[in-house]
């Protein structure tokens, strides 16, 4: 009897498995070799760039405008509500991403430290000599997808809207081109 209860759950568990590698690879094409996250019409080095930022947490939002402008080898930004009260400025360099200024709500060493790692993961997700472990990319429709180990998700949406997830600490960051 347990034979053959031996030899069914082997069974299941081998057809489970098949079933999941279909279906995780059913609904994704692969990606072009130059797919960018980044694109000019996105971002330009030599110009200021604008967007409409929202970061959420939980069940609380700030929301507002990133301004970003490439100065030499590094991005320099800021985070500013819409009454023109700043959240934060940061800098990313090809190493790493430092806040400066950041408003007394989020300014505890672990805010700083995760919303830093996600702005640098964010900015320097096209550079290949980034310090990223596992960068996993892939198209799913009209959407490019980069995700990052089990921690971080990046997206490409057919808008032009780049979104990212911190999967382990459950924020969200949104970031939308405003035309000048």
């Amino acid at each position: 009897m347990t034979k053959y209860l031996l030899v069914s759950s082997l069974l299941c568990l081998l057809a489970g498995c098949a079933t999941v590698s279909t279906a995780q690879r059913g609904g994704t094409n692969p990606p072009d070799a130059d797919a960018r996250i980044w694109t000019e019409a996105l971002r330009s080095d030599d110009r200021k760039n604008s967007y409409q930022a929202t970061i959420r947490f939980r069940d609380r939002q700030l929301t507002g405008i990133c301004l970003l402008k490439k100065a030499g080898d590094e991005w320099r930004g800021s985070l500013v509500n819409e009454f023109g009260a700043r959240a934060f400025d940061f800098t990313v360099s090809p190493r790493k991403c430092k806040l400066q200024n950041v408003v007394s709500l989020m300014d505890k060493w672990y805010i700083r430290k995760t919303v830093a790692s996600d702005l640098y993961c964010l900015f320097e997700v096209d550079r290949p000599e980034a310090s990223f472990r596992k960068k996993t990319v892939r198209c799913e429709g009209d959407t490019l997808v980069v995700r990052f180990g089990r921690k971080k998700v990046v997206a490409r949406l057919p808008d032009g809207t780049l979104t990212m997830q911190n999967l382990a600490r459950n924020i969200s960051y949104s970031l939308s081109r405003i035309e000048e």
